[in-house]
């Protein structure tokens, strides 16, 4: 189990200064890379690693440090889709940790800022007080992630009537390969 040496030493070390500049945690025992190495499917690799960042400065390293060692970024909320889209060799970024906070609610423009690690039934029973809804549905809304939900483009029972995760995507703040922050958002009719 333990591919350390020699061939992923220096990559070791790379990962412990890593470690060193993240308020977030970062882990490559073994115990940790089991854990990760699997999802919902029956799809299996371990990982060179699993970070839990705590927030956006977090990510912008994590990054920055990926394309600066050419490694892959798996993102990862609750890893319950069926198809091994959260597996790989590279490093797994849970964001369910802690980056799972409602941020703000405009109930009047009926819109919601999340974190990606907010599931998505607790979303559901906080916007309920304010007679809103999210309306993608999947069997595993229980536990399913926003931000797994949007990498997926998740739909269920209620897609024929009211369309699937992206028709209630109003933007997205998101970090570039490059370690840079960038929001994208719908264009209005014109723009381009």
């Amino acid at each position: 189990m333990n591919e350390w040496l020699p061939k992923n030493l220096l990559k070791r070390n790379a990962l412990i200064e890593l470690s060193r500049e993240l308020e977030g945690e970062l882990l490559f025992d073994d115990l940790s890379r089991i854990i990760y190495s699997t999802d919902a499917s029956a799809y299996k690799e371990f990982p060179l690693a699993v970070v839990y960042p705590r927030h956006s400065d977090d990510l912008k390293k994590i990054v920055s440090f990926a394309n600066t060692h050419l490694i892959s970024l798996i993102p990862r909320t609750a890893g319950t889709s069926l198809a091994g889209q959260v597996v790989g060799n590279g490093i797994v970024v849970d964001v369910s940790r802690y980056l799972n906070h409602i941020l703000e609610l405009n109930v009047d423009e009926r819109w919601v800022r999340v974190e990606p690690g907010v599931i998505r039934d607790e979303l559901n029973l906080f916007l309920a007080e304010h007679g809103l809804f999210f309306a993608p549905e999947t069997s595993t809304s229980n536990r399913a992630m926003i931000g797994g939900m949007i990498g997926n483009n998740s739909c269920g029972a209620t897609s024929l009537r009211y369309g699937s995760t992206r028709e209630h995507v109003l933007a997205l703040t998101t970090i570039l390969s490059d370690g840079s922050e960038e929001v994208f958002s719908i264009l209005a009719p014109g723009e381009s």
